[in-house]
């Protein structure tokens, strides 16, 4: 086998930290309440509270190593932290071509490993069951029939709950709405309007500047002990790559996580951190720039997101600049997802 690339290289070496940093705090105790969750157990609910909730407790209790996770409309895959591969866990037994969930589009891991995931009009429970992946009862998202799902993910302790994780949601209609155990929903805010450029030499169609963002793929929040953080994978319209009104090009934005407590229909944007151009220093062979960004996961100094065309990039939290890790041309990913307790170092003021 070849040895890996500088960019693979860098990926397995904060993989490998993740799953050190999630360790040492495996070996507190786990307090009265909490679960151990993830691939090997199903979410439970805690005494008086919701379903869609995460258990109660410190951080620092969480059990296991971190889970890293992609997948695409029909299966499930677990990031190696060794080699940056992945290894299939299986299919999800709930979606079906012919049905109203003919594809998973998203996953949210909590800081116990419990695995999540929503598809165009319901949320999910998880486990890996031998070679499947069982889906649980469902919660039905109650929503409208022109909105749909992209994005899941899990709001840290203390921003939208003092001793809960809650679940929260992105749309096709640029919007983050919280869920609880009976699918409703509560929005918690936008993710703003399209400016002329990001602010490092790319702009924007004239005709979308001003246009409420649409997110392309996935959210991602992270607890950052006590000062959460987070990213989100942004369009400027709805059908990119329609170069004459659209630009193919994903953007990242970085969020406001403390913002959900407080909004409504008002913007939860804290930057716009710039397209997914290639990086100055990045001769990966990719033509053109990075689009359909559908999963993302941040930890470290970097995003790590996984594209519609099988492309794992890893993405500058500073500036968006991005650069292939690997390639993976039959798996068009749908989504990603990693536990909140990751560590992230966040980028600089913007």
């Amino acid at each position: 086998m070849q040895s890996p690339s500088a960019p693979l290289r860098a990926l397995a070496h904060l993989l490998a930290a993740l799953v050190a940093t999630a360790c040492s705090s495996a070996a507190t105790s786990t307090p009265a309440g909490a679960h151990a969750g993830g691939a090997a157990g199903a979410p439970v609910d805690d005494a008086g509270g919701s379903l869609i909730d995460s258990a109660p407790g410190d951080d620092a209790a969480a059990a296991g190593p971190p889970l890293v996770y992609a997948h695409t409309d029909t299966t499930l895959f677990q990031v190696d932290p060794a080699g940056a591969t992945l290894t299939q866990l299986g299919v999800f037994d709930c979606i079906d071509a012919t049905s109203n969930d003919p594809s998973m589009t998203d996953l949210a891991v909590d800081r116990t490993g419990a695995l999540w995931g929503i598809s165009a009009l319901q949320v999910h429970p998880l486990t890996v069951q031998g070679g499947a992946v069982h889906c649980g009862t469902p919660v039905s998202l109650q929503t409208t029939a022109s909105v749909r799902f992209y994005g899941l993910t899990f709001a840290p302790v203390g921003v939208l709950d003092a001793t809960r994780e809650v679940l929260v949601a992105g749309n096709t209609a640029g919007e983050l709405w919280s869920i609880d155990g009976q699918g409703n929903l509560a929005q918690r805010g936008t993710l703003g309007t399209v400016p002329k450029t990001d602010g490092n030499g790319h702009s924007y169609p004239t005709k979308n500047v001003g246009k409420a963002w649409e997110l392309s793929g996935d959210i991602v929040f992270l607890a950052n002990g006590g000062q959460p953080v987070g990213f989100a994978t942004v369009r400027d319209c709805p059908t990119p790559p329609d170069t004459a009104n659209c630009n193919a090009v994903d953007t990242l934005l970085e969020i406001d996580v403390a913002k959900l407590a407080t909004q409504t229909t008002g913007s939860v944007a804290k930057a716009v951190r710039g397209q997914l151009a290639h990086r100055a220093s990045c001769n990966d062979g990719v033509t053109g720039d990075y689009g359909h960004l559908y999963g993302i996961g941040a930890w470290g100094t970097k995003l790590y997101g996984f594209s519609r065309t099988g492309n794992v990039v890893d993405v500058d939290l500073s500036d968006g600049s991005a650069c292939l890790v690997k390639a993976y041309p039959t798996d068009k990913f749908a989504g990603a997802g990693v536990t909140t307790l990751a560590p992230v170092q966040p980028p600089p003021p913007k």
